[in-house]
């Protein structure tokens, strides 16, 4: 068996690598991973396998000239040169671009990077692979509230809240459409917000700091703290689907060859966004802050710089989220696959948040 992986420089990507590495009958790992200005792709693989997630993983380490190759993006899509169609290749794209701005102009980079970039990889693998995944987002679907099942090319009605759920739902649609065409098999695989570590060492890790860990970082030593109290408007009725890395990674490592073509990734329950924000902004130091229920962020009136900082910035990629209806996934196929590791939702996201003030919410330098 072989794999190709995108993504590996991404948060969940790095943690795949490392559960594929896991698998014995996996001979080869073929790793895209783009020169950047001044360090190429391998050097950027070597700083990968530096970071704490492999500190304690030598027995894996040990034959990576043998198992893993990295390519730049001009050596990748030339599959010709290092791929036979006779193989048993699995494709995992765990690449994507993550931004959640309703800006109009953001629309065409955010389809270029997610929509654009999956169709030119599919259209110049497929003849070389068995199967194609897709790490897509739990989001997808859009705001649209109550019991969300696995499914979401049956009759289920998008309501998208940013071109990104857009670009990843019509990613996904496009990718189902080719699949019988070419006579490859696609899965789907959508992880929701994605915390840190819960089950590897070192607990809590992640390597980048994004979306809910955003609120943390805006609040902590924030000079505009000192003199100004904050309103956020939230559902109180809603909440935040939070996922620590290391199980979806996991998740995918166990499913990827199995006959399952559209599978959710996410906790069985939501962290009440009341809650859950409470412990994030209190546990960097801020307690001047109250919560609207419902409120409409255009009619906030006579906001402070604060405020108008927050809802300008951050606030206004987050809010659709904030304000979203309530919703929980059906989890009971995904935990036959991998049973939910058992915490507290609210312990869990106070210490991913200390966690990432412990390294002042700097990402890894890959």
């Amino acid at each position: 068996m072989r794999i190709i992986l995108t993504g590996v420089t991404g948060t969940l990507g790095s943690q795949v690598l490392l559960e594929l590495l896991k698998i014995e009958a996996i001979e080869k790992i073929f790793l895209l991973i783009r020169d950047k200005k001044n360090i190429s792709a391998q050097e950027r693989f070597t700083n990968i396998v530096k970071s704490n997630i492999f500190i304690d993983q030598k027995a894996l380490l040990s034959n990576f000239d043998e198992k893993i190759k990295v390519f730049n993006s001009e050596e990748f899509f030339s599959p010709s040169e290092y791929l036979s169609e006779k193989d048993h290749n699995y494709f995992i794209h765990s690449a994507g671009y993550v931004n959640l701005s309703t800006d109009l102009s953001q629309k065409e980079l955010i389809f270029n990077e997610n929509f654009s970039f999956a169709k030119k990889t599919f259209e110049i693998f497929h003849s070389y692979i068995h199967k194609f995944t897709y790490i897509s987002t739990a989001f997808a679907i859009g705001d649209i509230g109550g019991i969300i099942e696995n499914d979401y090319h049956n009759d289920m009605i998008p309501c998208y809240r940013n071109a990104y759920e857009e670009s990843k739902h019509k990613t996904e649609k496009y990718l189902l459409e080719e699949a019988s065409k070419k006579d490859v098999e696609v899965q789907i695989l959508r992880p929701s917000i994605i915390g840190g570590n819960a089950i590897n060492q070192p607990l809590n890790y992640i390597s980048k700091f994004m979306v809910y860990y955003l609120v943390g970082k805006f609040f902590y030593k924030n000079p505009l703290l000192k003199d100004n109290t904050i309103r956020i408007s939230v559902n109180f009725k809603a909440g935040l689907n939070i996922i620590p890395v290391d199980y979806v990674a996991k998740v995918i490592a166990k499913v990827f060859f199995k006959d399952v073509q559209q599978l959710n990734i996410t906790q069985n329950k939501c962290t009440n966004l009341v809650t859950g924000l409470t412990r994030i902004i209190e546990t960097v130091g801020f307690k001047q802050f109250s919560f609207l229920d419902n409120v409409s962020t255009n009619h906030i009136k006579d906001k402070n710089k604060l405020e108008a900082f927050y809802y300008s910035s951050i606030g206004d990629h987050l809010s659709p989220y904030t304000l979203s209806k309530p919703h929980e996934f059906d989890t009971k196929y995904l935990e036959t696959i991998l049973p939910m590791p058992k915490y507290c939702l609210d312990d869990y996201l106070e210490a991913t948040i200390k966690d990432a003030i412990k390294n002042n919410f700097r990402n890894e330098k890959w």
